[in-house]
């Protein structure tokens, strides 16, 4: 019989103690400490980051690019963005140069615990025809994947290979499938 009473003054005694260890509610205080805090919404520069690529290639055929990025991340794991995009391309073989320019716009899937993300991209861009002299826009559909290694929370670096969904000619004749990118992606 104590220990049937002992054990039940130990259960109430514990019971006692978490009891204890909940916030007190006073009648007619609104101000409880268990509200919760108001979540942020809106425009959070954290949540910004800036990056890119560039490429070089020189010989017979030059190739530079500039490609500046700037992201934002929705989710811990979804990015998206804009860039805008610059190539000089000559080839002394057929004594041709010319300027590439246009934009894009981007999403980014980044797998929490793994090295890979996910990529799909719309991009415009502005060529000159070879030898007619006449500027055409031309509308590239990206999706693919590739590797990253990241570099702290929201900075990374990624290796990409991407297809082009909608690819023509003169699209063919700039980049052919897979397109290959390497870039930075830094978090502000």
């Amino acid at each position: 019989m104590k220990k049937c009473i002992s054990f039940i003054l130990i259960l109430c005694f514990s019971l006692g103690l978490i009891a204890q260890e909940e916030d007190e509610y006073v009648l007619g205080d609104n101000s409880s400490s268990t509200a919760t805090a108001p979540q942020k919404s809106g425009f959070d520069w954290g949540n910004v980051t800036i990056g890119g690529g560039l490429g070089l290639t020189f010989g017979t055929i030059t190739y530079v690019e500039v490609a500046p990025t700037v992201g934002y991340f929705l989710t811990d794991n979804i990015l998206t963005g804009v860039g805008i995009n610059y190539v000089y391309y000559e080839n002394n073989q057929y004594n041709y140069s010319t300027s590439i320019y246009g934009g894009r716009v981007f999403g980014q899937y980044l797998f929490e615990d793994l090295p890979f993300l996910g990529h799909v991209e719309t991009e415009i861009i502005n060529i000159d025809l070879l030898g007619n002299k006449e500027r055409v826009n031309i509308v590239n559909l990206y999706v693919g994947g590739g590797l990253k290694q990241h570099m702290g929370q929201s900075s990374y670096f990624y290796l990409l290979a991407l297809w082009n969904l909608n690819e023509t000619k003169e699209s063919f004749y700039i980049q052919r499938n897979p397109v290959i990118r390497l870039g930075i992606s830094i978090g502000l």
